[in-house]
């Protein structure tokens, strides 16, 4: 492999920009960290501190190409944006009360793909279910979508499980987990960042992003977990040991399903014989990670099969395919669909996201290439997607590191549009948001991607 090395400039410095960049992106926790503990706070609130905190974030590429953003600062300020939440309470998000109810029936030896907490409350899953809504303090009853048994893949459980030790019930045991995973997610992208000739310093793309910091220790989003197994399937993937890294894909789809959708591209190398043997340990191995789930219910009262099926938050253009489709679908003279749309939308989707995996995948020759196609993959998946919380921007975020693609840094800078829709819901204005507001988050994100592309191409 033939990659270019980047030397860092000599007398590395603390410049003002970064000074005031590293100021307001930890000011930015400091604030939400102290409001946070207020009922009454106003949501737009917080969208607006993330907002403005993500405008100074964006400013960091330039710094970073001068060299001014040395490894131990870049670990610093993003410790210290973190360490500021363990004190904080989550600011307009529950989803961690399915985790301390999933890790509290694994402890007790139950499985939580077979029993939502509401079969188990009204007391229609046995005597050990019962025994565990009442250990859990009022979880149970606090969590969104109790019909449904978890949706959370096995890894994602084992870490819940690791949480539930050091604090049974509580919430700083996800937090020194979901750290923890972020820590060891972050050493190895710097050592995919050396690999690639890249400064280490980089990494402050990921670590000073104030949306992230937010969603991961304040808001205790569990997509922390997926940061290890993901960078560490690309850094094997560009170190040319594909079966090695469909095992970490493996892994990384045991703590969220979609990363399967990069195998074209991370496993796509070498030999006839090494890829289609990449491929079968990805099958088996992603088949066992999931036996557990295999073992519960895929019926409809799986967490997994509603959120294929039917669930859909804070997306711009799966709305607009599916207007698409509607009117090519429609029977004018019958008045009836001829097939259901949202369906043919979800699965035009997939087919995009597939035929995209396998011809990029195909089209690499430079192993250093594989991390701007994973990335490609994935941003699309995430723009297309008909949910697109701000959580979901980690699955990004390291790739950006390496290639900084200037639309995809302004979607980190508007998501936290999102947090309007909460003040929107408590006025019955929800409607206006998911119609009007939605295009204010992705709009100008895909208007700056389709300039970025024409420009390069006219310069081509």
């Amino acid at each position: 492999m033939t990659v270019q090395r980047e030397t860092p400039p000599v007398g590395v410095s603390l410049n003002h920009t970064v000074l005031f960049i590293s100021l307001i992106v930890i000011g930015s926790s400091v604030l939400l960290g102290i409001l946070s503990h207020r009922e009454d706070l106003a949501a737009w609130i917080t969208g607006l501190t993330l907002g403005i905190a993500g405008l100074a974030w964006m400013a960091l590429p330039g710094p970073l190409r001068a060299g001014h953003v040395p490894l131990m600062l870049a670990l610093g300020v993003g410790l210290a944006m973190r360490l500021v939440y363990f004190a904080s309470d989550p600011i307009r998000e529950i989803d961690f009360l399915r985790y301390l109810w999933d890790a509290g029936a694994v402890q007790a030896g139950l499985n939580p793909f077979s029993v939502g907490p509401a079969e188990a409350i009204a007391g229609q899953a046995g005597a050990d279910w019962s025994a565990l809504v009442d250990r859990s303090g009022g979880v149970a009853q606090g969590i969104s979508y109790g019909v449904l048994a978890t949706i959370y893949p096995p890894v994602a459980q084992a870490a819940f499980w690791i949480a539930h030790q050091l604090d049974p019930w509580g919430l700083a045991g996800l937090r020194v987990v979901f750290l923890a995973a972020e820590l060891g997610g972050l050493w190895l992208l710097v050592l995919l960042l050396k690999e690639l000739g890249r400064p280490a310093g980089w990494i402050a793309i990921y670590w000073w992003n104030p949306l992230v910091a937010k969603e991961i220790i304040n808001s205790i989003h569990m997509d922390a977990l997926l940061l290890p197994a993901l960078v560490g399937a690309l850094l094997l993937a560009v170190r040319a040991r594909p079966v090695v890294a469909a095992l970490a894909l493996a892994v990384a789809a045991g703590v969220k399903v979609w990363p399967l959708v990069l195998a074209p591209v991370l496993l796509w190398q070498g030999r006839r014989r090494t890829w289609m043997t990449a491929g079968i340990v990805l099958v088996i191995a992603t088949l066992l990670i999931a036996m557990p789930m295999i073992l519960g219910r895929l019926d409809s009262q799986s967490g997994l099969v509603a959120y294929a099926g039917g669930w859909e938050r804070n997306h711009a253009l799966f709305g607009a395919l599916r207007t698409g489709f509607e009117w090519l679908l429609l029977d004018e003279e019958a008045w009836v669909y001829r097939a259901n749309p949202d369906s043919v939308t979800r699965i035009a989707v997939m087919l995009v996201l597939g035929v995209t995996a396998i011809v990029l995948g195909w089209r690499i020759r430079d192993r250093a290439d594989i991390p701007a196609a994973a990335l490609a993959v994935s941003a699309m998946l995430l723009l297309l997607s008909p949910t697109a919380y701000p959580w979901y921007y980690v699955w990004i975020l390291p790739m950006l590191c390496i290639v900084p693609v200037r639309g995809l840094l302004l979607l980190g800078v508007l998501l936290p549009l999102y947090y309007l829709r909460f003040d929107m819901v408590d006025r019955g204005n929800a409607h206006l948001f998911d119609r009007y507001i939605v295009w204010l988050e992705f709009g100008p994100v895909l208007a700056l991607l389709a300039y970025d592309l024409v420009t390069r191409r006219n310069a081509t």
